[in-house]
């Protein structure tokens, strides 16, 4: 009985002499850089740094946990670097810096490395916790008792991470796609895969009437569109793509609610995003048109789709 009042007692003292520092997290690190970053790179982070060192130096039981990480990107600099290098090569230049800046033992620095498949500089850091060790001051307890120390079981509990959570991810959208007769504004939501492969569909609509004549009438008309399509981006700068599909726009009249032009027919084209929220699609569209009052669709094999969407994507490996 005496141990364990002892052993809290202990316990209690050093949990609450102090607040131990938070955790500092510092991401971007440079493409392909490990070790060899400057120490200006962490000046913004010197005043937490330098908690985390006092509470190192006040408690010589403390440990300072130091990882790396660094993301699925692939560098080539005469040779390809291999990514776990290159984490633990941060890890090493954290500890460096804690050693040579901030005078901290190099035995209370604990080294871990974290290789993550995604992409993203958010995944290319450095972190540093501090945890503190009191199995050595169990063992004093035990040793001025003199009693012989109790057999613990500790169980291991991991953190499983679903592959298919990280890597399927959701985009929606908003656009202006060109047709045989005219502009038509559209939504699309699409699903991704690692960002790499999205299937998405789009329905679109023009709330605005358009002069259409048949048979010495003129008729109101609105356009309608409606797609399915599959692009896939190969490389590994994730701006160009290609993609294929179908789609479907029809011009339908304000009076008796069918269409009176209509178009369908296969796409294949190229997708390019210049930025992180634009897209730009260029597509040939041998489509068959088919106009009111025929039985059968005309082909025509000179036609030309573009689409310019903003987009936002959630998940998928970012």
């Amino acid at each position: 009985m005496t141990k364990q009042v002892l052993l809290a007692v202990c316990c209690l003292l050093i949990l609450s002499s102090t607040a131990i520092s938070s955790e500092v997290v510092i991401t971007d690190f440079p493409i392909g850089v490990g070790g060899s970053i400057d120490k200006s790179f962490f000046k913004p982070y010197y005043n937490q740094l330098r908690d985390i060192a006092d509470t190192l130096s006040k408690y010589e039981l403390a440990r300072a946990i130091v990882t790396g990480g660094a993301d699925g990107q692939r560098y080539r600099h005469s040779n390809d670097a291999k990514n776990p290098s290159l984490a633990l090569g941060r890890a090493h230049a954290m500890r460096n810096l804690l050693m040579s800046e901030f005078g901290v033992d190099s035995a209370q620095i604990v080294l871990r490395s974290e290789d993550v498949r995604v992409r993203g500089s958010q995944y290319r850091y450095v972190s540093v916790r501090v945890e503190r060790v009191l199995a050595d001051v169990e063992e004093r307890v035990t040793t001025v008792e003199k009693r012989p120390p109790i057999e613990k079981h500790y169980t291991e509990v991991r953190e499983v991470k679903s592959v298919l959570a990280e890597d399927i991810g959701l985009q929606v959208s908003l656009g202006l796609a060109s047709s045989p007769f005219g502009g038509i504004p559209f939504f699309g939501s699409a699903v991704t895969w690692k960002r790499i492969v999205f299937v998405d569909a789009m329905i679109g609509y023009s709330f605005w009437n358009s002069d259409y004549r048949f048979e010495n009438s003129k008729l109101q008309t609105r356009r309608r569109l409606a797609g399915l399509n599959i692009a896939v981006f190969p490389f590994n700068n994730r701006h160009f793509g290609f993609v294929g599909g179908w789609v479907r726009s029809e011009e339908v009249s304000q009076k008796y609610f069918e269409y009176v032009r209509m178009s369908e027919g296969i796409i294949l084209g190229l997708r390019y995003s210049p930025f992180e929220y634009l897209t730009i699609t260029g597509a040939y569209n041998p489509s068959k048109e088919r106009v009111i009052g025929q039985s059968f669709a005309n082909t025509h094999n000179d036609q030309f789709m573009i689409t310019i969407t903003g987009n936002r994507i959630f998940g998928g490996g970012k």
